[in-house]
């Protein structure tokens, strides 16, 4: 059996999935999503690729509830986190935000320890064990590639890392609730190669515990990450398949431009 004719363990599914933001003194409602239906693959990295305002955020936003707080709009369609509706009116979002981490582009860091920055989350979700926070900080932190550089200072003041330093923090921070999916929104884009490079090896590392979703401007990070990858092309899924597919043998001619580089 064929990798594509296997049955295919999907965490989440989106089916004929629409987003238009509500009409303004600006002019009518702008459709960020169009008829998007693809599914997800547990235990992989899918990444999403695509131009600016190609809805690529937009669709990270949906699949935790974030775009109903930032930016509520008209939901059509259908999104299914492990068989189950995201936007069911009984689904607790808080809950599925402890399910469904986000990562953001720019390194964040709360005023606080390194150690209590991974501890806030599990903290607030009632864990109150020393030895279980300690065991939280150093597992996370090794899976976030970043346990060998601050071991001997996590009561240092988080802000005080670099850049780098503060967006693997951040994923740590993420992962301390021991999300099934995580997004990250060009988690890389302020960073150097250096820093970059480990956060993609934690990526790699992690995926078969913890499933990711990368929206990603990079086309080579794509390339090298993803399991599998889909273009988005002013607010319509173009394609999807398995990475090596799209990237050497794309169905249709706007990929291969993209990546090409003749646009975007």
């Amino acid at each position: 059996m064929t990798p594509e004719a296997r049955p295919r363990d999907l965490i989440l599914e989106a089916t004929g999935l629409s987003f238009t933001y509500p009409p303004s003194a600006k002019g009518p409602g702008q459709k960020a999503l169009e008829g998007i239906t693809l599914g997800v693959e547990r235990g992989t990295i899918f990444g999403i690729i695509g131009p600016s305002r190609s809805g690529k955020s937009t669709f990270l936003r949906l699949i935790n509830r974030l775009q109903e707080v930032t930016a509520p709009g008209q939901v059509e369609g259908s999104l299914r986190f492990e068989g189950k509706e995201i936007f069911d009116p009984g689904r607790d979002p808080y809950q599925l935000r402890r399910e469904v981490g986000f990562c953001f582009d720019k390194p964040q860091a709360l005023d606080l320890s390194i150690a209590d920055n991974v501890t806030f989350g599990p903290r607030l979700a009632g864990v109150t064990s020393r030895g279980e926070l300690d065991a939280i900080v150093e597992e996370t932190l090794r899976a976030a590639n970043l346990w060998d550089e601050v071991k001997d200072r996590l009561s240092l003041n988080a802000n005080r890392l670099s850049g780098g330093q503060k967006q693997r923090l951040a994923l740590a921070r993420t992962l301390a609730l021991r999300p099934k999916l995580l997004l990250l929104d060009e988690p890389c884009s302020a960073l150097d190669p250096i820093s970059t490079a480990r956060i993609e090896e934690a990526l790699v590392a992690m995926k078969h515990r913890t499933t990711c979703i990368l929206v990603t401007n990079n086309t080579k990070q794509a390339a090298r990450l993803a399991d599998r990858t889909a273009f988005f092309l002013m607010a319509k899924l173009v394609e999807e398949g398995p990475t090596q597919q799209v990237f050497t043998n794309p169905v249709d001619d706007r990929t291969d431009d993209y990546i090409s580089g003749r646009f975007g």
